[in-house]
């Protein structure tokens, strides 16, 4: 299933390419901004709260027609989610080492960043000379992740529900926004990202992108 959506998805944005980049006006640009993003949804247990990132990257920009924009784009971002793990217990053992059960909990929690190379693929629709809405899909393939925590697990505690490396990298979703031309060359965005697919611990991306955009 994974294969079959980024098969279709490059296939979509190759034949757009080619179609309209022959005849159609052509503009290359490079982006950047920040994002805040976490995993959804939470769990009894689990909270997933917001984190700040950064991505950045290029685009090529191919007029449609005169209010209708296409814009595919390759960027790298580092994004991810702050977890929180509630109501732990805390270990406790005779002096003969059996466990006895004890009442104590605590709280953990840790930042998972996952560096992503993401290829949206958007249509832009002008309201008017400046302002425009857009939305179109987006892959994302997690090409690293590191976790960081100022706590540590206490020991003889299950540590199962951290999240770690797994072959589970791929990533796809819909890509919603707005932005304002501020002039030919410069663009201001506001993107969100909600990831379709349940990845590993059967969580799902969001994230909120914001960035400046500069036309070559």
């Amino acid at each position: 299933m994974k294969k079959l959506l980024t098969v279709l998805t490059l296939f979509l944005f190759l034949n757009l390419s080619v179609i309209y980049g022959q005849a159609r006006p052509v503009n290359f640009g490079v982006k950047t901004g920040i994002n805040i993003g976490k995993f959804v949804p939470n769990k009894n247990s689990i909270d997933y709260n917001y984190k700040f990132g950064f991505y950045a990257g290029g685009f090529i920009n191919i007029s449609l027609e005169e209010k209708l924009e296409f814009q595919p784009e390759l960027l790298f971002a580092l994004q991810g989610s702050k977890v929180l793990v509630k109501g732990l217990n805390i270990p406790n053992f005779d002096f003969n080492g059996n466990p006895i059960s004890n009442s104590n909990t605590y709280n953990f929690e840790y930042v998972v960043n996952e560096l992503t190379i993401s290829i949206p693929l958007i249509v832009k629709l002008f309201l008017s000379n400046k302002l425009y809405l857009e939305s179109g899909p987006q892959i994302g393939f997690i090409i690293d992740r590191g976790l960081n925590s100022s706590q540590q697990i206490i020991d003889g505690e299950d540590d199962s529900f951290i999240i770690r490396e797994s072959d589970d990298s791929f990533d796809f979703g819909i890509s919603l926004g707005f932005g304002f031309n501020v002039s030919e060359r410069v663009t201001l965005n506001l993107r969100s990202y909600n990831g379709l697919i349940k990845r590993d611990d059967e969580i799902k991306s969001f994230v909120l992108n914001f960035g400046i955009e500069y036309n070559l």
